[in-house]
């Protein structure tokens, strides 16, 4: 339970000439109290600073390891308070160690809570969060599925989309018509009917084939950089056609079948 109050108000009188007659300080206390939680003004300073305060999207940084050239760590928070953590040991495995929880603003720092683990502590500082210790940082990152480019797939019921380079391709899924697949240097693409795809908690995996050739589409749930943009992906694909292996990122825009 707070209390705001103490509010100043000085009140001069003025005679019909503009000379100030008498001159007194009047203290007013406002005793409105606030149960539980401070509530701020909409629009106002303070509850914006508030809203800062909060994690929101997806952060990214690198933290030193023994044996490997560093942990890759990307952190992404969700409103509903929950949390998906991925930590990628570069030069030591391809395989991120994924875990989630859940998080929660307190003493001025975020904590985050995981089954069988002491919780994370960051410091929020603009657009970085910090660890006790200051020793690294984790950066905000822009989520792909924010670029405006994807708009219009979107709005002609694309489902999911996948982009690569070295060579150039990109990938659509609509999950109720068909699954395209092109080569930046190709005449025309590839196009399949869509069939229902096999799913484990690891990957989405989408068997095909074109005319005699085997189409296989891997979706794993990871996160990703094109290496192109600043854009950070929630999903990492591999196609497999023609005897080539083609590798990209991917971003989900409507009611896509993922690993769970």
């Amino acid at each position: 339970m707070k209390s705001i109050c103490l509010i100043s108000v000085s009140i001069i009188i003025f005679s019909c000439n503009q000379t100030p007659v008498n001159e007194k300080t009047v203290f007013v206390n406002d005793t409105t109290h606030v149960q539980d939680t401070v509530i701020f003004v909409k629009d106002s300073t303070m509850a914006a600073s508030f809203a800062d305060s909060l994690p929101n999207g997806a952060y990214q940084g690198m933290y030193p390891c023994k044996g490997c050239e560093g942990i890759q760590q990307t952190i992404l928070f969700t409103p509903d308070k929950k949390y998906r953590l991925e930590e990628l040991a570069w030069g030591k495995s391809a395989v991120p160690k994924k875990t989630e929880g859940i998080w929660e603003r307190k003493d001025g720092r975020i904590w985050m809570y995981q089954p069988g683990r002491a919780p994370m502590k960051f410091f929020l500082r603009k657009d970085s969060l910090f660890t006790d210790s200051l020793q690294y940082a984790l950066i905000k990152r822009e989520l792909a599925t924010l670029n405006p480019s994807w708009k219009q797939k979107q709005n002609g019921g694309i489902d999911f989309i996948g982009v690569g380079n070295e060579p150039f391709w990109n990938l659509e899924i609509d999950n109720e018509k068909m699954i395209l697949f092109k080569l930046a240097d190709w005449k025309k693409p590839v196009i399949v009917p869509v069939e229902k795809p096999t799913v484990t908690k690891d990957s989405t995996l989408y068997n095909l084939s074109s005319e005699g050739s085997p189409l296989r589409i891997t979706v794993y749930p990871q996160f990703c950089s094109d290496g192109m943009s600043d854009f950070l992906y929630q999903y990492k694909v591999v196609v497999s056609f023609k005897g080539s292996t083609y590798k990209g990122c991917g971003v989900m825009l409507g009611n896509f079948v993922e690993a769970k």
